[in-house]
């Protein structure tokens, strides 16, 4: 392989990591609204089946829309 397709590939794979990184971000942050929506719908009786990584996603989104609607609120 020449050093220039070398480049060409290594610059494509960066890509689509960051790509990847973005995505898995966004289903993520989906993922947490979800659970927030179906705990307000009363579909979801607990968080016991959540890991601990989530839950502290979960409430990081919850503080930051208390936070917004506090604002909104002035």
């Amino acid at each position: 392989m020449l050093d220039g397709e070398k480049v060409i590939l290594e610059q494509k794979i960066a890509a689509a990591t960051a790509r990847m990184n973005e995505l898995r971000r966004t289903n993520r942050e989906m993922e947490v609204k979800l659970v927030i929506y179906d705990a307000i719908a009363g579909s979801r009786k607990n968080l016991d089946d959540l890991s601990p990584n989530f839950i502290d996603d979960l409430q990081k989104e919850v503080a930051k829309r208390r936070e917004e609607e506090a604002n909104t609120a002035d």
